[in-house]
């Protein structure tokens, strides 16, 4: 297939909350973004709001559960607004590119597993296995999605995909923040074994394993370098929920094994590279912890983790010096169409 260097592709999106939303909110607050700020730095600002999440989620017991969840609140709004503002500002100012739909997308990434992350500390499910399966379906749904774009050119949002789950947690962070409804929340469901907000993240977990069954049907299969990734990242998930020595160790292990793949595939549909292979590194690094002593494999987990993340900053560095051309900070002309 021959290259695409203008980061063409066919893009169809059928959820359900995002026209409204646009029409509602979207459209009513573009007129509040400045015209010289730059979509490139929209998308870094409003995704870098969420690192707030990250930081607060370590140390929730003095920020208290309101407090906790009142912030998420806040910060996921800002997101939200954002992720989609910057597409809107590209338009409006000519300055839409390759490397703003690349750091729109892989900041989508990032987002999505810090949400994850502060969704299990605010119902105090880090030590469980929850997190990292949460983590891992968050990953995998943006493997398959962005591999079937490097297959097949093409992009395809669910109709109840991150937008409609993030209606969902907006929701529910509103309720958390009241004693009275965390209280109902926290109460077991009839069975007795599970809180009730077990169900809610339940529901989460369908929604994203959803999307990924719905890419892998009109793909008709999972190419064999995306199935090794994911066998690899699931071997790593629960690796790291039996013995990472702290609940962020093992997220950023899972996450950041998998962002260094998701990268290559997000820019692989403007070459004629086709499917990436998967980050060899995560796949024989997963299968060693498993057979090294449990000493030896915490300290080889360390070296594991520092290279893979030596290896994804290389990837990112590369990429994005490879777009120098369309670096776009501050919108020389600040009048929008």
């Amino acid at each position: 297939m021959p290259s695409l260097p203008d980061n063409r592709y066919e893009f169809s999106d059928a959820s359900v909350a995002r026209p409204w939303l646009t029409r509602l909110w979207f459209e009513r607050l573009f007129p509040l973004v400045p015209g010289w700020l730059a979509a490139n730095v929209l998308t870094l600002l409003s995704t870098g709001s969420l690192l707030a999440v990250l930081a607060a989620a370590l140390v929730v017991e003095r920020i208290g559960a309101t407090g906790f969840a009142l912030l998420q609140l806040l910060c996921i709004q800002l997101y939200v607004a954002g992720d989609h503002l910057d597409g809107m500002q590209a338009k409006a100012t000519g300055t839409t590119s390759p490397l703003g739909d690349f750091l729109d997308h892989h900041c989508d990434y990032w987002a999505g597993c810090i949400l994850v992350f502060g969704w299990g500390a605010m119902l105090g499910s880090l030590a469980t296995p929850l997190t990292p399966l949460m983590t891992l379906l968050m990953v995998a749904g943006f493997t398959i999605t962005y591999a079937q774009r490097a297959l097949q050119r093409r992009l395809h949002f669910t109709r109840w995909g991150t937008l409609e789950a993030i209606i969902i947690a907006t929701l529910f962070y509103g309720s958390w923040a009241l004693p009275a409804a965390r209280a109902w929340w926290s109460a077991p469901l009839w069975s007795g074994a599970w809180p009730r907000h077990a169900a809610v993240t339940a529901l989460g977990c369908v929604m994203a394993a959803s999307v990924s069954v719905t890419i892998m049907r009109q793909l008709r299969g999972l190419p064999w370098q995306v199935a090794l990734q994911l066998v690899a990242l699931l071997s790593l998930a629960a690796w790291a929920q039996q013995h990472a020595s702290h609940p962020l160790w093992g997220w950023l292990l899972v996450a950041g094994a998998g962002a260094e793949m998701v990268a290559r595939l997000m820019h692989a549909h403007t070459t004629d590279g086709g499917n990436p292979a998967p980050t060899w590194s995560a796949v024989l690094g997963a299968g060693l912890l498993w057979l090294l002593p449990a000493a030896q494999a915490s300290t080889a987990a360390i070296v594991l983790g520092v290279w893979l993340g030596g290896r994804y900053a290389v990837t990112l560095w590369r990429i994005v010096l490879g777009w120098r051309h369309h670096w776009v900070w501050v919108n020389a002309d600040p009048d929008r169409a």
